[in-house]
């Protein structure tokens, strides 16, 4: 039993760590402010198909979604699945009570 909750803390350090690494790099091309695992991984419930859900914050992101969606995944390892915020954004979302917004706030592991 030990081993087995040993092995799925090295597999959520594992994934936590692709995200970081992806983050780490995009910061090298955009002003990241900050950026979080969210979703089944930083709930822990995660599955060997579940996605590692990254919420990046950064200025200068593009308006158009499919721009905005080029930048954040150029580069990314399979599996991470960056979702890109401004600060006024994620400030809209946090006052409308966004489920992704409170999760990032209640659970986000952060890798930035």
């Amino acid at each position: 039993m030990i081993r087995a909750v040993e092995e799925r803390h090295a597999e959520r350090e594992r994934l936590v760590g692709l995200a970081r690494e992806h983050v780490r790099r995009l910061s090298e091309r955009l002003p990241v402010r900050h950026a979080a695992v969210v979703g089944s991984v930083a709930r822990g419930d995660f599955n060997v198909w579940s996605d590692v859900d990254v919420v990046v914050v950064a200025d200068g992101l593009p308006e158009r979604t499919l721009d905005r969606l080029e930048l954040l995944m150029e580069g990314r390892p399979p599996r991470v699945e960056p979702i890109g915020f401004t600060p006024a954004e994620l400030a809209d979302a946090r006052r409308r009570r966004n489920p992704l917004v409170v999760e990032l706030d209640s659970i986000g592991i952060s890798v930035l």
